[in-house]
């Protein structure tokens, strides 16, 4: 497989749009090759495929290089900058809609138990056309006492997500969820969820053992259950005029 198929097939991992793909993937190559050559290379993807022309003679002519004559290492320095632009580009793009989540509660499924004890959480949100996969890691921090060494790859749990940024240096970034699996609003958002119910509010937790919410209205004992179930912890929920004021 030569130059353009590598490319198209790394490019396919990103799905942007065409037009910045293809951006990207010129001035990428473009670069790489220049600082390969010690000479002014340029790539341009046309109706015919990738094209690569290189400056030479001091009339700066441009010759075309036939991209069988490119050897195999460097097309894999090509490869590994064309890889970090879209990397990047894609984080940028997907730090908007990313952000949107924070604040919420999505449930997603362990990936892996990292060295350190974090987790590593995919989601899989549907969208108009097709599913987007998103990941995000819970430290060991944020996860109750009673759960931490439990976790299993495959096991699917709910997450608040407590932030979205960017983390990287230069070109190289990708966008950084952190979940939670101890934070007071946790509890609270899937009690709204799985009652229906928007006024309600978490007060007091020990994640793992016990969290105590108001609510203005009685919660329907199926709702408090199934989170209790899901948190694995004793839910208590005080409802009435004065019990249901925000905190």
């Amino acid at each position: 497989m030569h130059l353009e198929n590598l490319c198209k097939s790394v490019a396919d991992k990103y799905r942007l749009p065409a037009e910045i793909t293809r951006k990207l993937l010129e001035i990428s190559l473009s670069e790489s090759l220049t600082e390969a050559f010690g000479r002014r290379v340029i790539a341009l993807f046309t109706k015919c495929g990738l094209q690569i022309y290189r400056e030479c003679g001091e009339e700066e002519k441009l010759e075309r290089l036939p991209l069988p004559l490119l050897g195999k290492e460097l097309v894999q320095k090509c490869l590994f900058r064309v890889e970090i632009a879209l990397q990047s580009r894609k984080a940028l793009l997907d730090q908007g809609y990313l952000n949107t989540l924070r604040g919420s509660v999505l449930r997603g499924v362990i990936d892996k138990v990292l060295d350190d004890g974090s987790l590593s959480i995919l989601f899989y949100l549907d969208e108009l056309f097709n599913c987007r996969e998103i990941a995000g890691t819970c430290p060991f921090s944020q996860q109750p006492p009673r759960e931490r060494g439990h976790y299993r790859p495959g096991d699917p749990l709910f997450f608040f997500v407590s932030r979205v940024h960017l983390v990287g240096r230069e070109d190289v970034v990708k966008v950084d969820v952190r979940l939670s699996r101890t934070s007071m609003r946790l509890p609270e958002l899937l009690l709204r969820m799985k009652s229906g119910m928007g006024e309600i509010w978490c007060v007091k937790r020990i994640a793992g053992r016990l969290s105590i919410l108001t609510a203005r209205q009685r919660v329907p004992g199926e709702a408090i259950s199934a989170v209790a179930r899901e948190l694995g912890e004793r839910i208590r929920v005080r409802w009435g005029s004065s019990a249901g004021t925000k905190p």
